[in-house]
């Protein structure tokens, strides 16, 4: 069975080159495998083969402002320009002119649509008690996606049954913050949880926002600490990929962490990167909009067809 994992990274995009940059540091050996041999900035060049495709996405969307969060996954998850449908950029949770798509057209749907007898999507993100618990929550977008199209959200249970991964990748924030009962994990151990999780499902997303968090100053991760563990996780997903039969998607919705001098998002644009035997099928892409019928038809198509 031929699988997709997509990692989304909330507020990565590719900046200026420098040392204020955390992308543009020599250290991060598994970053740069993933950018084709070069560093995470603007000057990435655009890397295709048949089983690796480096490019960059411009994330504004032909709307003015800073992208944001609630359009930009929006898109990123449905296909469609949320930012043009609200008429601005919104953020950092959905709008309510997208819960529909959301709700209805979002790609978890689609990938359903393709296999409807079968569970073929997963979300591998754990939530703590205290998301279930809630009277009431907001919904971000990729929750409110599995909402609607019943996708099941991960729990301490599995999270401590390796069948999940924190959000933070070593679940220090819920030994820490939310005095939970959580063996310490590193990024590599989460890498190889997130591995088990995708190799039961055609299509599995993690989404990890710490590099959001990092950027707007939310967090005493220091951003080389936060491309060390991107590095040690994002290397091992590389080192237990099968090409022919595993593809890696990994890119985000907007631009922050990559200037921290600031603590406000960019107009820069995101990444791009396609690991594995889908890589083809993004050749052309050219923004957010081009993630999700990307993956579509990647996962629709029968291998005959490559």
């Amino acid at each position: 069975m031929r699988r997709l994992l997509f990692v989304f990274l909330d507020g990565v995009g590719l900046g200026a080159p420098g040392p204020h940059n955390p992308f543009s540091a020599d250290g991060d050996p598994a970053l740069r495998r993933l950018g084709g041999g070069a560093a995470w900035t603007q000057n990435l060049p655009d890397t295709r083969s048949p089983h690796h495709l480096v490019r960059p996405l411009d994330a504004t969307l032909g709307i003015d402002g800073l992208p944001q969060s609630g359009t930009g996954q929006a898109t990123l998850f449905t296909g469609i320009n949320c930012a043009e449908r609200v008429g601005r950029h919104f953020g950092p949770f959905p709008h309510s002119a997208t819960y529909e798509l959301l709700d209805h057209e979002n790609l978890f749907h689609r990938v359903q649509a393709l296999a409807p007898d079968a569970a073929p999507s997963a979300f591998a993100n754990a939530f703590p008690p205290q998301f279930f618990e809630a009277s009431s929550r907001r919904w971000t977008v990729t929750t409110r996606c599995c909402a609607g199209a019943d996708v099941p959200l991960r729990d301490l249970d599995a999270l401590r049954a390796d069948r999940a991964v924190a959000a933070d990748l070593t679940a220090e924030a819920w030994r820490e913050a939310l005095h939970l009962n959580v063996s310490p994990r590193s990024p590599a151990d989460a890498a190889e949880h997130l591995f088990a999780t995708h190799r039961d499902h055609t299509l599995t997303l993690f989404e990890y926002f710490q590099t959001d968090k990092v950027g707007h100053g939310r967090s005493d991760l220091a951003p080389p600490l936060l491309t060390e563990r991107l590095n040690s996780f994002l290397g091992r997903l590389l080192d237990l990929l099968d090409p022919t039969q595993d593809t890696l998607l990994v890119t985000s919705d907007h631009g922050n962490v990559e200037d921290p001098r600031h603590t406000q998002h960019t107009r820069n644009p995101v990444p791009l990167f396609v690991h594995g035997w889908a890589a083809p099928y993004f050749a052309d892409a050219r923004d957010l909009t081009d993630v999700t019928p990307g993956i579509v038809a990647a996962l629709r198509d029968e291998p005959d067809d490559r």
